[in-house]
């Protein structure tokens, strides 16, 4: 019997696979690779994303101050962009007007399928 199927018959909350996969998504239309991110919990929850710029090969971290989930997606963009340039890597104009259309374009779909 698989690990979702024991995870069920115990009553625990499953989490849906890829449930991130659309903040994951977004870094990597700006150029970065998201190695792993951690929630510290000291005070109020706050995400850390670790990211890879690939052509230079450095690594970051970037603290959003707050969980993904509790920001919007121009929002969470935003920060990584600051975050980013602050440390050293730019991101270029046209991959931010390409997150950024995508973001706007996610938010077309989603108001289409709630009317």
């Amino acid at each position: 019997m698989g690990v979702d199927a024991q995870a069920d018959r115990c009553g625990r909350a499953k989490v849906a696979k890829g449930a991130y996969t659309v903040y994951k998504a977004l870094l990597e239309l700006l150029g970065l690779r998201q190695l792993d991110v951690y929630r510290k919990s000291r005070g109020s929850p706050s995400d850390v994303i670790r990211v890879l710029e690939p052509s230079s090969r450095k690594v970051i971290d970037i603290d959003l101050g707050t969980t993904r989930e509790s920001l919007t997606y121009e929002e969470f963009l935003a920060k990584v962009k600051e975050a980013a340039e602050k440390q050293g890597i730019r991101i270029s104009d046209r991959s931010w007007s390409t997150a950024m259309a995508k973001v706007k374009s996610m938010k077309g779909r989603a108001k289409a399928s709630q009317a």
